[in-house]
């Protein structure tokens, strides 16, 4: 049985240990016993639960599969949550917007992250018909959201949030610069800033290069607990394509209120995406077209990361395999009878998580109950690529993730039939109106097998969840797992990671990582001692090791490092993945510092042509405060 490694301890006592004496073994104990109870509710026997605990807690301390944060840290502490993401409705009016605010503290106080879509509200300078004034408009009241996050913590925790405003709103330019250009607030520091320097050292900041510096500490501390997205249509898409002019319609007239280029506008998003990483990209037409449920409401937000689209009110239970787990050293190839078996055992694990999770607002659980959306995931796909010697950028990698992605999939979609057959399918499924296309294609349409369920039978019984599969960035639990995040490639060989509690732009701590498949690695390939310990030197220096003489092609090539691969990999990578996936994809797209405006609005086109879900573009260095930082 598996243990955590030394640095993997240290993030499970910074994150997740109630009290400082509970170990790894004694919390995957604890997650097993509550999460195998679920079954008394469906007639399981005393004897029957315990084989199931018992088979929990093997796959839970062998990191076979590892929960979503929320699991792992509230599971034993009274908190009842064990959900990671919401989302929350805002409708045009005080009373819907403070409402959602004080929602939204009941949730940040059991650690759950919230998205929020503010297309609704009415645009900044509208006119307010009962009291004559005009409207501030949805920015103002994200500066509320932002703070309420700041000050309610539970577990190691702050409120994690996204933002999303669709591109047909009148505030939408000002929406993709609100995270980099200083607010109202930040604007009359500086102008205060300046002013006490004159008046009482007779200094001067205008004009100078502190007033730059000041500026941009200020704008990077803006909205710091808050991701953003813009909400892209398909008809958009294609505008910009066809050269035409898009109309900005307000929320509250339905009038037209603004025209402007198309291209235009997503040449203003590249170039803040290029200045500061932000805004993100989700495209709504893709989401709702997996969307098993469009009879109740159409998606509009996801969770903070991107990777579960959400419907109003509901939660999303998270999990991911640890993909390196399957790589049988014996045979040098992937144990998929292992993995069949806990693809199985993470759907039914997750499917006792929904019904043990008790959210703190009751129309929470009443939505997430009645859908039962599961976020299965994976991590550690870059480990396994290296130890089959797949280069992440390569045609055998894309197609190995093509099946792996429907592998995982196919028998989560079997067992969620099978849960439907012993427990009943979730109870808002309609099997006159649910759009089962994102099973049907899973089950019945891919080159790689069919289920053997009729699809009459499918249709008749149902699915016991809405969705089964998302990737989630895992970026705490792949370093629990001792691997490399989510389907990401390596950041670098060697780097730091700055583990936060989201409040500033402040590490609480850090790890130096090294990759732990390279020293293996070199080994298998002869090197001798002398010259691994150069090699790692040059790691060390560069964070790559692209252009160390010591390595040949072939090794430089199969661990080339995220900036180094090519941005239309990343996309292919993500959209093998999403092909299958019946949520969405937590994936950045990296780029290199000297990437243009242009490389990011071409890949706007390539990611919605491609059908993902929603997208990350960072180029390195954009932002002062980093997560992860290459050696320097």
């Amino acid at each position: 049985m598996a243990e955590l490694n030394e640095k993997a301890q240290k993030v499970f006592a910074l994150k997740y240990s109630t009290r400082k004496t509970k170990g790894w073994k004694e919390k995957c104990l604890e997650i097993a016993s509550q999460m195998a109870e679920a079954g008394l509710r469906y007639g399981k026997t005393k004897e029957e639960v315990e084989e199931v605990k018992q088979k929990y807690f093997e796959s839970l301390f062998d990191l076979m599969f590892i929960p979503g944060g929320r699991i792992i840290a509230n599971s034993g502490t009274g908190i009842k949550n064990l959900g990671n993401c919401f989302v929350l409705g805002i409708e045009d009016s005080r009373k819907s917007i403070y409402g959602t605010l004080a929602d939204a503290a009941e949730v940040f106080a059991d650690g759950g992250g919230i998205g929020y879509f503010f297309g609704n509200i009415r645009e900044e300078g509208a006119e307010i018909k009962t009291t004559g004034g005009q409207a501030s408009g949805a920015l103002s009241f994200m500066t509320l959201f932002d703070q309420t996050g700041e000050v309610i913590s539970q577990a190691s925790r702050r409120g994690a949030q996204m933002g999303v405003m669709d591109i047909s709103n009148p505030d939408i330019q000002k929406f993709i610069h609100f995270k980099s250009s200083l607010n109202h607030r930040n604007e009359r520091i500086v102008r205060e800033y300046d002013r006490n320097l004159r008046s009482v050292v007779k200094g001067e900041l205008k004009g100078t290069k502190y007033e730059k510096v000041l500026s941009k500490t200020l704008q990077d501390d803006q909205l710091t607990h808050f991701n953003v997205s813009v909400l892209l249509t398909d008809k958009f898409m294609e505008t910009v394509e066809n050269g035409g002019d898009w109309e900005l319609v307000s929320p509250s007239t339905k009038l037209p209120v603004k025209k402007i280029k198309a291209k235009d506008l997503l040449t203003e998003m590249a170039t803040q995406a290029w200045e500061s990483g932000d805004p993100g990209e989700l495209f709504y037409d893709a989401m709702n077209r997996d969307n098993m449920v469009s009879y109740i409401e159409d998606i509009r937000a996801t969770n903070p990361c991107g990777e579960v689209p959400l419907l109003i009110n509901e939660s999303c239970i998270l999990a991911s395999l640890n993909l390196h787990k399957f790589y049988d050293k014996k045979t040098k190839s992937i144990n998929y009878d292992l993995l069949k078996d806990q693809v199985k055992t993470m759907t039914r694990f997750l499917e006792d998580v929904v019904e043990i999770s008790e959210a703190p607002l009751d129309k929470i659980n009443y939505t997430t109950k009645s859908l039962r959306r599961l976020g299965g995931g994976a991590m550690g796909w870059a480990d396994l690529l290296v130890e089959l010697n797949i280069p992440y950028e390569s045609k055998e990698a894309i197609e190995l993730g093509d099946y792996i992605s429907w592998f995982i999939s196919f028998h989560a979609w079997e067992t969620s039939y099978e849960l439907a057959k012993e427990r009943g399918c979730f109870p808002f499924y309609d099997k006159t109106k649910a759009k089962m296309n994102v099973v049907t294609r899973v089950l019945y349409d891919s080159p790689f097998g069919k289920s053997e369920i009729s699809p009459s039978d499918l249709y008749e019984t149902g699915v016991r969840n809405v969705a089964v599969s998302s990737v989630a960035p895992t970026g705490s639990i792949a370093l629990l797992g001792g691997v490399n995040s989510s389907i990401e490639p390596f950041f670098a060989l060697a780097y730091k990671r700055n583990i936060t509690e989201g409040v500033g732009n402040i590490a609480k701590d850090s790890l130096f990582e090294i990759n732990p498949v390279l020293e293996s690695k070199l080994k298998e390939h002869k090197y001798t001692p002398e010259t691994i310990i150069e090699i790692m030197e040059y790691v060390n220096k560069h964070g790559t090791m692209t252009g160390c003489k010591l390595v040949n092609k072939e090794l430089q090539d199969l661990f080339k490092t995220a900036n180094e691969i090519d941005w239309k990999n990343h996309i292919d990578m993500q959209a093998v993945w999403q092909k299958w996936f019946s949520n969405a994809i937590s994936k950045t797209v990296n780029l290199p510092e000297k990437s243009t405006p242009q490389d990011i609005y071409d890949a706007y086109l390539y990611m919605w042509k491609m059908g993902l879900k929603g997208g990350t573009i960072y180029r390195n260095n954009s932002k002062s405060f980093q997560i992860l930082e290459k050696p320097s």
